[in-house]
C-alpha cells in the first residue's frame, strides 16, 4: 500500500515538474498546474490525517522524529497560510477593482 502511494506521488511530482517546465504556458495551463498541485496536496493531506489520527502509527515515531515532523510541517503551513493571506488580499482588491469598474460603466437613472 505505502509503496504504491510513494510511486504515485513520485509520478505526480514528475508531472508537476513537467508542467512547470513547459515553455508553452499560457494562463489556462498555469491554472491547470495549480489544480494538479492542489489535488496532490489534498491527497497528501488526507494521508497525513490518517497517520496523525492513528495512535498505532504515531507511537512508532520517536520524540525527536515527531519534533522534526512538527517543525517541518508548521514551517510549511505558516509559509502557505502567509501566502494564502497575501493572495486573498490581492484577489479581493482585483474583485473590488472590477466591481468599481462595472459600477462606473452602468448608466444610472434617477426617477
Amino acid at each position: 500500500m505505502h509503496v504504491d502511494w510513494i510511486q504515485r506521488s513520485e509520478k505526480t511530482l514528475e508531472q508537476i515538474k513537467g508542467l512547470m517546465d513547459s515553455p508553452e504556458q499560457d494562463r489556462l495551463e498555469l491554472v491547470r498546474v495549480m489544480r494538479v498541485a492542489f489535488g496532490a496536496l489534498g491527497h497528501s493531506l488526507g494521508g497525513w490525517m490518517q497517520w496523525i489520527n492513528s495512535p498505532e502509527i504515531m507511537s512508532s515515531f520517536t520524540q525527536e522524529e515527531l519534533q522534526e515532523m512538527a517543525k517541518t510541517l508548521t514551517d510549511m503551513v505558516t509559509g502557505f497560510l502567509s501566502y494564502d493571506i497575501e493572495m486573498t488580499n490581492r484577489g479581493m482588491q482585483k474583485g473590488l477593482a472590477k466591481q468599481r469598474q462595472a459600477n462606473q460603466q452602468q448608466v444610472r437613472f434617477v426617477i
